[in-house]
């Protein structure tokens, strides 16, 4: 009995019914992800306010599987979730960078997120599921670069670049009661912005104080404050994590909340 029950708990509908109520909730799911597939992470870019991105990634499938032909797709979207600019690289290194700026992204001063899959036209016989997790640098007005990883699994896609992309992983709730509290405080600063992104396929609501804000599917959002100490995110995502930009006089530092 307790075999079912359990089997009941962790399936797709008992996922959902545990989410939609809170009880016991999954805040992130990866059991829907088929075999053979690269996950990507959704990552930040700026160009904004004489910001430049940089990117660094690394060449998984050469890497570690020693797949000599393979290559990468990035995906670069709006802060309205509309398809900038899509960019295949075929002729991978082991390590790779790639900086971002308005030239980059022909003239467009703003602010968004993109992705990274990798591709492989060789058969993989053993289930294979990879996600590279990379590195980001965030430089304003020629400064040094402040880096971070990647923020949380958002989009899915076959090895094969075949099957459209999924954001069913991180998950949310029907109740507005999932608190995030980012673990810094935030006195002496000059000034701090919080960037949201969008990490599920449904709206998201959350709260700062008594400020709300909606969030569409793939949409991002950066939000200054000047709250001191403590910030409180309220929401219906189980895992809506801001990247925090602060900013110290002349210099800024770049991480997750």
């Amino acid at each position: 009995m307790k075999s079912l029950v359990k089997k009941i708990a962790l399936s797709n509908l008992g996922i959902k019914l545990r989410n939609f109520f809170n009880f016991k909730p999954i805040y992130m799911n990866t059991n829907h992800l088929y075999n053979n597939c690269s996950v990507s992470d959704s990552f930040c870019w700026r160009t904004d306010n004489n910001y430049e991105t940089i990117f660094k990634y690394s060449d998984i499938l050469g890497l570690f599987y020693k797949i000599k032909k393979s290559y990468v797709e990035l995906s670069f979207f709006s802060k309205n979730n509309q398809l900038l600019k899509t960019l295949v690289i075929d002729e991978l290194d082991y390590s790779n960078e790639l900086i971002i700026n308005k030239k980059f992204l022909n003239g467009t001063e703003d602010y968004g997120v993109f992705y990274i899959h990798h591709y492989t036209d060789i058969e993989i016989k053993d289930p294979t599921i990879i996600s590279n997790r990379c590195y980001i640098g965030f430089s304003k007005n020629g400064c040094l670069h402040s880096y971070m990883h990647g923020n949380s699994l958002v989009r899915v896609k076959d090895l094969k670049g075949k099957k459209e992309g999924l954001s069913d992983i991180v998950k949310t709730s029907f109740f507005n009661n999932n608190v995030y509290r980012i673990q810094n405080f935030f006195d002496d600063l000059t000034s701090t912005e919080l960037f949201f992104s969008n990490p599920t396929y449904k709206d998201i609501i959350f709260y700062i104080e008594s400020d709300k804000y909606t969030l569409k599917k793939g949409e991002c959002l950066i939000i200054n404050t000047n709250k001191k100490n403590i910030i409180n995110i309220k929401s219906n995502c189980f895992f809506l994590r801001p990247i925090i930009f602060n900013y110290k006089d002349q210099f800024i530092d770049v991480y997750h909340g």
